[in-house]
């Protein structure tokens, strides 16, 4: 069947993020689907005969017998929440006015954040008569809501209408925590149309055998016990836990432990001005890295760091960082009291602490720097997990099951 596949976040496969769209789109092509791809254009996908038209705004393109189509429709985590409305709602304008050019499909696939996607998804399915499937990363609204971003009354009804209104429409709601899951069968969602399908561990590229063997000597930490926190630096990151836990530790006469930190966003030069002010030369700031290096620099360190702000909304996220630790076959602290803290700790694969304490996370990385059997135990456990239950294949057949599930009952959006 022809499958329209939405999602502005479709990256390369080289990626250890947002890969995820690139090997569920293999896995329909192996099953003699045939797949096109509308995502946004950042300017970082090389595209096989690329073909641009409408003034450079639509390009058109292969990769790896996927077809392609990149919107040119800037986004940035530093935008304001006024340029991010503009940009959502430009991607799905665009999106949903392209896929009226594509052709009739059979099934219909869209994926947020954010909500608003799930409308280009819901009108290319009404134009092909087609079922449609839907995707949630992070709930939406619920997410913004409690983290302030959506303030208004009239505001809020709307996202909500809309939400409810998706729902309805789809043939299927894919989550990706089990956090989402509760929330939506809770809000009236049948169960039957709720399916799982987390972020994938990529236990291809992130393996207990791949790390970089000049990274503890180039950055001065032989003879240290490294946590490596590799993603997102924003708000709803709670980064400054990492920053309270490396006072502590230096106040408390901890040299065993230093804590690195890798990745961009808005909440980096605070950061680091807090670090320096401070006068801690036990928490370090990585250079900005091409995304195929951080599978060496997760490698390299000892432990990985899993951190959300103290807001029990975000105990419902998936974050890719996570599951590519377990691959890495690193103990994982995460701070999320919820599906994550289950995982860790009924699986031994990693340690819990409070969102909102410095003192418990240098507490936890002082304890394994003094005891690297667990430290190997819990790795193990880490790995085996990733391989058990978060595995690309594992996953994508689950995916692709969803989707021919969805198509077989011909559910036509209302």
């Amino acid at each position: 069947m022809r499958i329209l596949y939405i999602d502005s976040k479709f990256a390369s496969p080289r990626a250890a993020s947002h890969a995820r769209v690139h090997h569920f789109g293999q896995r329909l092509l192996e099953r003699g689907h045939e797949v096109t791809i509308v995502g946004r254009n950042a300017g970082k996908l090389e595209l096989e005969s690329p073909e641009t038209r409408k003034g450079g705004f639509v390009t058109h393109g292969k990769l790896d017998g996927l077809a392609v189509v990149l919107l040119k429709v800037p986004y940035a985590q530093e935008f304001s929440k006024t340029g991010r409305i503009m940009s959502y709602g430009g991607f799905t304008s665009a999106a949903a006015a392209t896929a009226l050019t594509l052709g009739r499909f059979d099934l219909v696939f869209a994926s947020s954040s954010p909500l608003t996607i799930g409308l280009a998804g819901m009108a290319a399915a009404r134009r092909s008569h087609a079922p449609w499937v839907f995707e949630i990363q992070d709930l939406w609204p619920a997410l913004p809501i409690a983290l302030g971003v959506l303030k208004g009354r009239r505001e809020i009804q709307a996202a909500r209408w809309l939400e409810q209104k998706l729902y309805d429409s789809a043939a299927r709601v894919i989550v990706c925590s089990e956090g989402s899951s509760e929330a939506l069968r809770r809000s009236g969602v049948p169960a039957e149309k709720v399916v799982l399908v987390p972020n994938i561990a990529d236990v291809e590229h992130f393996r207990p055998d791949v790390f970089d063997p000049e990274f503890r000597d180039r950055h001065g930490f032989d003879g240290k016990f490294v946590a490596i926190y590799a993603g997102q630096m924003g708000i709803t990151n709670g980064l400054d836990q990492l920053v309270d836990a490396a006072a502590v530790l230096r106040d408390r006469g901890e040299d065993r432990v230093v804590i690195a930190a890798a990745g961009q966003g808005p909440e980096k030069s605070r950061l680091q001005e807090r670090v320096r002010s401070l006068g801690l030369d036990n928490m370090v700031f990585l250079p900005d890295m091409p995304r195929d290096e951080v599978p060496r620099v997760v490698g390299s360190g000892d432990a990985a760091i899993t951190a959300f702000a103290p807001n029990p909304m975000l105990e419902t996220n998936s974050p890719n960082k996570f599951f590519d630790s377990l691959a890495a076959g690193k103990p994982t602290i995460v701070n999320l009291n919820g599906w994550l803290r289950r995982l860790v700790e009924q699986n031994r694969a990693g340690l819990y602490v409070p969102a909102d304490s410095g003192i418990a996370l240098a507490e936890a990385l002082s304890g394994l720097a003094g005891n690297p059997e667990l430290v190997r135990e819990l790795g193990e456990n880490a790995r085996a997990l990733a391989e058990r239950e978060f595995a690309r294949d594992l996953l994508a057949d689950r995916f692709a099951d969803t989707l021919e599930e969805a198509a077989s009952q011909r559910h036509v959006t209302a």
